[in-house]
């Protein structure tokens, strides 16, 4: 299983790659995730510029040579856009919960971004000093679970409106409404103190290949020309990818506490 918990940075990967694509196919920013007001000023320049970075930064975190430069870079301009538009639209309607979801879902990507480019185990023969890698994976720890506790509160505050998004054939809307709200609060918590991470990174792991699967992947089928539902079903998929890489890294980190010193 090791193996497939390793495959974890390329399912990140394929999502950045996936919203290059996704913005030079509809030449428009992706609706929800990128929400840019259509007066900005060279609003299509930034959206070529912005896509050929995905696009371009995804395929070089193919490359082993340039993987770990790139997951970086592309930690930090997920950093950069975090900032704008997503702060800068929550500030203007801080009650929307709308700009909390994109804020924090383009914050958790960012902290995956440094969990994947910090882990050692997957770029052992980067030129990056060791002594580097835990600060920058505490620091994207940090910032994916801040995240994963914004979409908690949302779980518990929009029960009701969540329970519609769940696909008909799913029993009890409402009781996994709150059941994933908990499931992310426990997750924010064993991230942040590092207690059973493994086993909550799994089970959260496999939660999200689930919605991939069995709610994203038939909404697409159904309509393929949305672009709301590829990239929302992208996001998911880097969700699942960070939650099995911070797997593999936990595997690895106890692995090497094992041997002498």
């Amino acid at each position: 299983m090791q193996e497939f918990y390793k495959s974890g940075r390329f399912f990140f990967t394929i999502a950045v790659i996936s919203f290059g694509i996704i913005q030079f196919i509809t030449g428009n920013f992706m609706s929800g995730f990128l929400p840019v007001i259509d007066t900005l000023p060279g609003r299509n320049f930034f959206l070529y510029l912005i896509s050929t970075v995905f696009l371009a930064g995804g395929l070089a975190m193919l490359i082993p040579r340039s993987a770990r430069r790139a997951t970086l870079m592309i930690g930090f301009f997920l950093l950069l856009l975090a900032v704008y538009p997503h702060l800068v639209s929550l500030l203007s309607d801080i009650h929307n919960p709308g700009p909390w979801t994109s804020f924090a879902e383009t914050m958790a990507l960012a902290g995956g971004a440094f969990i994947i480019a910090g882990d050692s185990s997957v770029f052992p023969s980067s030129d990056t000093p060791a002594p580097e890698f835990p600060k920058l994976r505490r620091a994207g720890r940090i910032l994916f679970a801040a995240s994963l506790l914004v979409f908690a509160i949302q779980h518990f505050m929009y029960a009701d409106y969540i329970a519609t998004l769940i696909t008909d054939w799913i029993p009890f809307h409402l009781f996994f409404a709150y059941f994933v709200g908990v499931a992310f609060t426990l997750a924010t918590i064993s991230i942040l103190v590092n207690i059973k991470t493994r086993l909550a990174c799994i089970l959260l792991g496999f939660m999200f290949l689930f919605w991939v699967i069995f709610l994203h992947a038939p909404r697409v089928a159904a309509n393929s020309s949305k672009e709301s539902e590829w990239t929302s079903m992208f996001i998911a998929l880097a969700f699942s990818g960070i939650f099995f890489s911070l797997v593999y890294e936990s595997h690895f980190a106890k692995g090497s506490e094992k041997k002498p010193a």
